[in-house]
């Protein structure tokens, strides 16, 4: 099995995938009266929109558990490019994907389970605590996911083994998914330059004879 080449390949559905969250939350969520991310730990409003609000939120919670697959096969990928030449920064990069990855699949999956009956239920305290939580986890698992392309983008530049503009992508884009907790904008702009990252890198693999 070429690593490379399946790095390539989840590198580019991690990217579609990102983009499938970022289009459910700008431009699903608001049509369903969730503009801001208060409303989305309201539970009146999302109470109000569950009839039509099933859908989207099962979508992403499956896109989350999808993007940990595809995000530690793309850094096992980088790791296998790059561990002879950066052991360090890589072996904390697969810790620090490995961290991040559980984190969303333990927010995709709690969120997935427990969501439909305490809607269905009306129970808002339930609800609130809920949300709270799956929020918090998210942010942490972005945290973890930013260090682990800060380092893999570090770790490029310090071994040119990638593109320098991809690598210098890689450290701004896991720069601002390490500080995305302290804005909810900052974190919106970190999952467009994923996307980017993920898609060009997933490029450069794909088209990698190594």
């Amino acid at each position: 099995m070429n690593l490379q080449r399946v790095g390539g390949v989840a590198s580019v559905a991690n990217a579609f995938l990102t983009a499938v969250v970022v289009f459910i939350i700008a431009a699903v969520f608001p049509r369903l009266g969730l503009v801001t991310p208060s409303d989305w730990t309201d539970p009146v409003k999302s109470i109000a929109a569950w009839p039509a609000l099933s859908i989207p939120l099962s979508s992403l919670n499956i896109a989350l558990v999808l993007m940990s697959i595809a995000a530690l096969l793309t850094i096992l990928a980088l790791r296998e490019r790059m561990h002879t030449s950066a052991p360090t920064l890589m072996r904390i990069a697969v810790i620090a994907t490995s961290i991040g990855c559980a984190i969303w699949v333990a927010t995709g999956l709690i969120e997935f389970g427990a969501r439909p009956s305490i809607l269905n239920a009306k129970d808002v305290s339930a609800y609130r605590a809920l949300i709270g939580m799956c929020v918090s986890l998210s942010t942490a698992g972005d945290h973890g996911m930013g260090w682990a392309v800060f380092l893999t983008g570090w770790a490029a530049l310090r071994t040119a083994k990638l593109p320098r503009i991809l690598s210098c992508l890689g450290v701004l884009t896991g720069a601002i998914l390490i500080l995305g907790f302290l804005s909810m904008p900052l974190d919106g702009v970190g999952y467009v330059l994923f996307i980017i990252w993920s898609l060009w890198l997933g490029v450069v693999l794909l088209r990698s004879n190594t």
